[in-house]
């Protein structure tokens, strides 16, 4: 990366960051603001020095981040296995939480070589001075990290200071610069210059291929086919094609069958790319199934690569299945850089949007078509990389993704707020083109909006419907998967398979930590995957840990919740955030809200709710405060709904008499491994109702 500038940040963006990127301290940093902060409003002749303007705010916000950090002469300390290690200060707070091992960097800096400077001492990434160290943080732990050194730091204190490399900063910063220089691409960003004008008109349509699938279920599907007949057609080359895709609609199906036909059709180089690594292995390891089963795509040499970035080579072996692996350039490559595999042989390439941000600086990437996957989910410049850097135009680029999910995750307020929240996928759905009139149609030449949802009951699919998608969603998910919670004793309203519990539990933090956690709902949440994991759903239905999905919102809840199924080795069971679930599914969801008489502003993200409701495939079990959940449009909807069929639960009857009959054997029974929850069985009990 030694192409690759450092993009420093100037005196004035400090002096913004001082004075919270005041209207007054923006304009001075980046003039562009004086006509921006008015309307907000993004054009062909702004659009880089603003992405560029937000970006900075971004980063430099990120970078005092670090400086929250920094420690001050301190003593370096050295394990068994002759690590070398620094404590963290007791004072500081989420520590090991804010920073990468294999990633962020260490600078100590003796106290003996410090020099005066003008910069806050934590914003210093490459002052020259004598005494610093620098070094990559190789392990965190919540009370301590680990860095290596080629010399003894024993004998003297130091001033301890983090940082990032900030590559995908320093990438997103060099998209933009491509791009200013190359006009030709702007038809990409703002489809086409004067698409809100009467100037324009739709391409005259054209009959599309018959294609010989290679998954034949799309034929039944009328938009899953428009959308790989109309990509593979390529019909309006002025604009990106958009397939917006709701949850369980079969987006990845799609884009997965569009890139085979293209791929076969003739010469196309496809490249596949994403903001996430799980992103582009989902439809990476989709490809290799095909690839593998089908005779006249498996008789080819080199028809996909897995292009993994240096440090997703270093965990592919422990983290990528084997069929993945064997398309990747981990065995024969791993030793080379990015600069010396050539692309060109290979038909469809498969890459994070960083790593083909790499591209742009050590390679010449050349492709026909570019499939941009989870774009709803990426900033625009981050977006960028995938698309700038490519030497053949025009260039068919394909956006896939639901802009009514989660979005990027934007740590500065004050950016997100200016607009750097908005993603590629955002403001291309709001152009005029992408619109749907009155009547539902749409121009099928630049879109195609998936229907028909394939995961969820019923019921689950109604609530996130009405709530988000216009009730134009058509769940057809097969009876038999998602109706195993029919017979289940506990639910009240059996053709309702959604439960809000009620739990008023208090709401509690850690000492330097600025996440939330509510025991009382563990303790409920621990009771439902218990019982669930020893009776099943009646019938004879087999509920397995991996059949289970417990999410909240908050990382302290999360923490608490692995912690106590741990005790009861239900270790299987996966416990996340609702940002780890997105585009995650299983059959039964259960979720802590946490908050209790407190505020619900975490909750209140639209997208966030949406992604919420939209995991759970056969039942969904809601655990909060129904009073304060109330608050929120969304969840008093949802409570109503509970409520109106009887699954509104407070004082839980089935559990004090389970609670009951089972005292005696557990405690009989259980040990330090296979404790309840919570040793107090009498708390519990008296603390389940409201």
């Amino acid at each position: 990366m030694e192409k690759l500038p450092m993009y420093g940040l100037s005196k004035n963006w400090l002096k913004a960051l001082e004075s919270n990127f005041s209207d007054k301290s923006l304009k001075d940093a980046a003039p562009i603001f004086n006509s921006y902060l008015q309307k907000q409003h993004l054009s062909y002749d702004n659009f880089c020095a603003i992405l560029k303007a937000l970006l900075h705010i971004d980063d430099v916000s990120t970078m005092q981040s670090y400086a929250e950090l920094t420690q001050f002469n301190v003593n370096v300390g050295k394990n068994k296995l002759q690590k070398f290690f620094i404590k963290f200060s007791a004072t500081t707070v989420n520590s090991a939480s804010r920073l990468s091992s294999c990633y962020d960097e260490v600078v100590l800096v003796s106290r003996k070589g410090l020099e005066e400077s003008p910069l806050p001492r934590p914003l210093i990434l490459a002052l020259s001075m004598s005494g610093k160290h620098v070094s990559q943080i190789t392990k965190v732990t919540p009370r301590r990290f680990y860095f290596q050194s080629g010399i003894d730091l024993l004998d003297e204190p130091f001033d301890v200071i983090f940082r990032s490399p900030r590559i995908p900063q320093r990438l997103m910063y060099h998209a933009l610069e491509i791009l200013e220089n190359r006009p030709d691409i702007h038809r990409y960003i703002f489809a086409i210059p004067d698409s809100n004008s009467k100037k324009y008109s739709a391409p005259a349509p054209k009959s599309l291929p018959t294609l010989t699938l290679f998954n034949a279920s799309i034929r039944n599907n009328a938009e899953q086919l428009q959308a790989v007949q109309q990509i593979v057609a390529g019909q309006n080359p002025q604009a990106p094609y958009v397939v917006f895709g709701p949850p369980g609609t079969g987006k990845t199906t799609t884009i997965v069958e569009a890139i085979l036909q293209l791929y076969l059709k003739g010469n196309n180089r496809i490249l596949v790319t994403a903001g996430s690594n799980s992103a582009c292995d989902t439809i990476a390891e989709r490809l290799c199934e095909y690839v593998s089963k089908v005779a006249h795509v498996r008789e080819r040499e080199n028809v996909m690569l897995r292009l993994l970035s240096y440090t997703r080579l270093r965990k592919a072996k422990k983290t990528m299945p084997p069929k993945l692996l064997a398309c990747s350039n981990y065995r024969s490559r791993r030793h080379e850089g990015l600069r010396r595999i050539d692309l060109s042989q290979y038909g469809i390439v498969v890459a994070t949007l960083c790593t083909v941000g790499v591209l742009n600086v050590v390679n010449n990437p050349k492709f026909t078509h570019i499939f941009i996957d989870e774009a709803a989910a990426s900033i625009e410049p981050e977006t960028l990389m995938g698309i700038v850097g490519n030497k053949i135009h025009p260039c068919h680029v394909i956006v896939s993704g639901d802009h009514k999910q989660l979005g990027p995750v934007i740590m500065c307020n004050r950016a997100a707020s200016l607009g750097l929240d908005q993603s590629l996928m955002d403001r291309l759905m709001a152009n005029k083109l992408y619109q749907v009139n009155a009547s539902g149609d749409y121009d099928k030449t630049l879109q195609t909006r998936l229907r028909r949802n394939y995961r969820s009951h019923p019921e689950i699919v109604g609530i996130y419907n009405k709530l988000f998608y216009n009730g134009e969603l058509i769940p057809l998910a097969p009876p038999a998967e998602v109706n195993r919670a029919a017979n289940w004793s506990v639910l009240p309203s059996q053709g309702f398979p959604i439960i809000f519990q009620a739990a008023h539990g208090a709401t509690e933090r850690e000492e330097h930590s600025t996440s939330s956690f509510n025991k009382r709902e563990a303790d409920v949440l621990c009771w439902y995957v218990t019982s669930l994991l020893r009776d099943g759903l009646g019938n004879g239905i087999e509920v397995k840990q991996e059949d289970i999905g417990v999410v909240s919102p908050y990382l302290a809840q999360c923490k608490l919740l692995k912690k106590m199924l741990r005790q009861r080795k239900q270790t299987n069971v996966k416990i996340g955030s609702v940002e780890r679930f997105q585009g995650d599914e299983k059959s039964i969801i259960i979720v802590s809200m946490v908050s209790s008489y407190a505020s619900t502003q975490f909750l209140s993200n639209p997208r966030r709710v949406n992604v919420l409701l939209s995991r759970a495939k056969s039942l969904m079990i809601l655990i909060g405060n129904p009073i304060t959940l109330s608050d929120d449009k969304n969840f008093k909807f949802i409570i109503d709904q509970c409520k109106m069929k009887g699954n509104l639960l407070f004082l839980e009857n089935l559990l004090k008499d389970d609670f009951s009959k089972r005292q005696e054997q557990e405690a009989n029974d259980s040990d330090s491994d296979t404790s309840s929850c919570s040793s107090d069985l009498d708390y519990r009990m008296n603390h389940l109702s409201v």
